[in-house]
């Protein structure tokens, strides 16, 4: 807003006698001496979170005119996300004020000041440089509301004690260490939140808060839940995740209104059966501790259902799982079924040939005084095979890096596969094998690998032929067998017994009305308990089912083998790959595929399959598919005219199937059928206008190119579909390290600069970012606006916060912005993020 517009918009306020001024999000500096003609404004707003647009529109302000004293009826001053480093001497002459946010700015004490504002009940002070709470802050006797959350204060002061009237305290994201006595004489508070701190012991002053309804104390060091939190009557939630918490005490049952109690990521090893006694305890979340309940259970949060299963796990009506599952990887011809034979059969076949897609075989042997069996996957190694093992690559399984002695670590492509597994295996322990040690030893920086993947377990070297290192590596998958925790976790026996009726079917594949029937007869009637069972199955391997499919829902295939074995004949059929060029057709299934174990009645279900693990997208002919991974390498004539916006993507490792599933996914707008194995073109009509986007690979560099032209507006819009679409591909990646990049305007040949860098330099306030070599300053607004508005890159940034400490945002905005707490769309607690509403709800 002009200087000129803003005072105009002063007079007219003034003349007509507005109540409220909002100047939110329009750029100020500086506010002008003559907002003191306002003398009837009640709010004045300099910033605020818009909930509509979900954004925080602020302001520039360093400062406030000393005329604003002259606003005596000013109730609510909000001056959130501006650039205020000090609170002016003169807001203590606003006698009236009952409401001060200053939320986001750059403040580092109270000053005493703050005192004279003696009605005052809400105060924010979040999101600042705060190091100490002054004793002032005890004069302040009708304060309800006060956030001093993420700041640097370490200690809690006695003064504290003082503000009786403390509904909502939040002290979360700082360094306390200690929680003072002095809370205990909060006795009107309902709300604490502690969580993010470097607290080891709960205060037995907390068992005075009687009102206390949330008590939020994650991500600190706390080892013992003292049993004065029992006290807590009127408690409802209870947030304890991320901690050292080993053990739940029984006093937990005192608390008869909770709700919801959380206890995830801490060392508790039992579920006691007085939890059970909680009449309203709906939600219970358990997961990453040492419990022998499977994940699938545990990630329900489901109290009742977790309570049932701890009722069989006491009938004595379970039975160990005792099974594993073990992923053979690599490169093509590195010996990974030699391996396979070696181990299980003592037997080698110079001979071996090369396995296609995918085998799976069942080795049965004795760990930890129990039977275990061990489902070894055979992956094949060829490059046509990759795009697909994604969605075989699962946790809870043991991972075997096979490598060829005779190869470079790069032809092995180590990191690569290492990368994939850490990607989709998550912490899954690995074992790397260099093969043919007998021909060369395994050159590997070994001390390097372990630090970059911790989770390497073991690097030996084995020789197939001469039987070397065969028992030093049956050892160390027996070690590692030993220690993983899920393989011995305890199943119902009714669980256990349709697993095995399943595994004794003849059927490649039963519709889910069918398993539904066989999990009646053995007595599993509710739904839920038969949904958590075949993801169960479906996480271990053992049966495929995709339950949020509308087509594949219907259908539980029993075998994965009949899967793979189905689709990699498809991605190997040399027809498909020279003569059709990636084009699938009925004529190519009723060919290739076997017809007495795929009928043509079940095609269907793979074409569906391939299009769910976006390997394929149906044409304009009825029935006729293109697989991308098929397509020629050679790349097509691609010229754009005129002018371009260019964006990149830079990987640590490229998989090979994000441009393939980009092409899948976005292939409603191809222009004119041009494709290649690692590019696609496409077009943006709008009206008679249309942008062009070429969209390719470079899988050496790991990198992705995006060039547009076309009409700026729409190239804007255009990139911005294209960046959701690879951001959508990029999420299904558990831990895909991928950065953005944009180059120099009108320096091409300049290495290209580091988007997320300059959104948050921007974020800071910084307005240019200076290119030393080139002796330029890039002008940040104008740069970053050609890609896509302020108001989405500030969506961006708050879109990228860690989710798990999205859990109480709502609730808190509430409180600090005095709206009325209720309930979301689907009945859960709002609860709010100290970052007041600027995070997404998250159920």
């Amino acid at each position: 807003m002009m200087q000129d517009e803003l005072l105009a918009l002063i007079d007219q306020a003034a003349d007509e006698g507005w109540k409220e001024l909002d100047l939110s999000g329009q750029g100020l500096t500086e506010l002008p001496p003559e907002i003191g003609k306002l003398t009837q404004l009640e709010t004045l707003i300099l910033g605020k979170w818009d909930e509509e647009k979900r954004e925080w529109l602020g302001n520039q302000l360093t400062n406030l005119p000393g005329e604003i004293c002259q606003l005596t009826n000013l109730t609510t001053l909000d001056l959130s996300k501006n650039r205020i480093a000090q609170i002016p001497e003169v807001i203590g002459q606003l006698s009236n004020l009952t409401v001060l946010y200053l939320y986001s700015n750059q403040i580092t004490q109270i000053p005493e000041v703050i005192c004279q504002l003696t009605n005052l009940t809400k105060l924010d002070l979040s999101n600042n440089r705060i190091a100490q709470i002054p004793e002032v802050i005890g004069q302040l006797s009708n304060l309800t509301v006060l956030s001093l959350s993420d700041n640097q204060i370490s200690q809690i002061p006695e003064v504290i004690g003082q503000l009786s009237s403390l509904t909502d305290l939040f002290l979360g994201d700082n360094q306390i260490s200690e929680i003072s006595e002095a809370i205990g004489q909060l006795s009107n508070l309902t709300n604490l939140l502690l969580n993010d701190n470097q607290i080891s012991e709960i205060s037995e002053a907390i068992g005075q808060l009687s009102n206390l309804t949330r008590l939020y104390l994650w991500s600190n060091q706390i080892s013992q839940i003292p049993d004065v939190i029992g006290q807590l009557s009127s408690l409802t939630v209870l947030s304890l995740w991320d901690n050292q918490i080993s053990e739940i005490p029984d006093s937990l049952t005192q608390l008869s209104n909770l709700t919801k109690l959380s206890l995830n990521w801490n060392q508790i090893s039992r579920i006691p059966e007085c939890l059970e006694a909680l009449p309203n305890l709906k939600t219970l979340d358990l997961q990453y501790n040492p419990l022998p309940i499977s994940p699938e259970l545990l990630a329900t949060q489901n109290a009742e259902a977790i309570f049932d299963y701890c009722r069989r796990l006491r009938s004595g009506k379970v039975r160990p799982l005792n099974e594993v599952k073990m992923l053979l990887v690599g490169q093509g011809s590195v010996g990974k079924t030699s391996l396979i034979n070696r181990l299980l059969h003592d037997r080698f076949d110079r001979h071996e040939s090369q396995t296609d897609g995918l085998n799976v075989t069942h080795w049965n042997i004795h760990v930890n005084s129990k039977d275990v069996r061990v489902n070894v996957w055979d992956f094949g190694g060829q490059e046509i095979y990759h795009a697909t093992h994604q969605f075989f690559l699962t946790k809870r399984s043991l991972y075997v890096l096979v490598v060829n002695c005779r190869t470079s670590e790069d032809e092995n492509r180590i990191e690569y596969w290492l990368k994939l597994i850490e990607t989709f295996g998550d912490q899954s322990p690995v074992i790397i094998v260099g093969n043919k040690c007998d021909e060369q030893p395994l050159d590997l920086n070994r001390r390097a690998l372990r630090e970059k993947y911790p989770n390497i377990q073991a690097i030996l070297e084995t020789s197939c032929a001469s039987n070397a290192g065969i028992d030093e590596l049956r050892a160390a998958i027996f070690e590692q067998i030993r220690q993983l925790k899920e393989v011995y976790d305890l199943l119902p026996l009714s669980w256990f017994e349709v697993k095995q009726h399943l595994e004794h079917l003849n059927e490649d594949c039963i519709t889910y009305a069918k398993y539904v029937g066989i999990c009646y007869q053995h007595g599993i009637t509710e739904e839920k308990d038969q949904e958590r069972l075949i993801t169960l199955l479906h996480n271990l391997g053992l049966v495929l089912n995709f339950r949020d499919h509308p087509i594949l829902q219907n259908n539980a295939v029993l075998k994965p083998d009949w899967v793979t074995t189905g689709i990699y004949a498809l991605l190997s059929d040399e027809d498909l790959k020279t003569v059709s060029k990636g084009i699938l057709t009925p004529a190519h299934l009723s060919r290739i595929l076997d017809p007495a174990r795929y009928p043509a009645n079940r095609h269907y279900y793979l074409t569906e399959l391939m299009q769910e693990f976006q390997l394929c997208f149906p044409l304009d002919n009825p029935a006729t598919f293109l697989i991308p991974g098929l397509l020629p390498k050679e790349e097509p004539e691609t010229h754009l005219e005129g002018e371009t916006l260019e964006f990149q993507y830079h990987y640590r490792i490229l998989p090979d199937s994000v441009i393939s599933r980009f092409i899948v996914l976005m292939h409603q707008k191809i222009y004119d059928h041009t494709y290649w194995r690692s590019g696609v073109m496409l077009v943006y009509r709008d009206g008679n206008e249309q942008n062009l986007a070429r969209i390719k690979a470079d899988p050496a560099d790991h990198k992705i190119f995006i060039s547009i032209n076309g009409r700026e507006t729409t190239r804007r819009s255009f990139l911005l579909l294209i960046r959701n679409e690879f951001e959508r591909i990029h999420r299904a990646f558990a831990n895909l390290e991928v950065s953005e990049w944009v180059p120099v305007p009108g320096h091409p040949n300049h290495p290209p600069l580091d988007y997320q860098e300059l959104i948050g330099l921007e974020a800071m306030g910084e307005r240019e970012y200076p290119i030393g070599k080139l002796r330029i300053k890039v002008n940040l607004r104008q740069l970053l606006d050609g890609y896509e508005p302020i108001e989405v890159r500030q969506m961006r940034r708050l879109g990228d916060r860690d989710e798990a400490r999205f859990e109480y945002h709502h609730y808190y905005g509430d409180v600090i912005r005095g709206d009325k707490v209720g309930q979301d769309k689907v009945g859960n607690d709002k609860v709010g993020n100290d970052k007041i509403g600027r995070d997404k709800i998250e159920n």
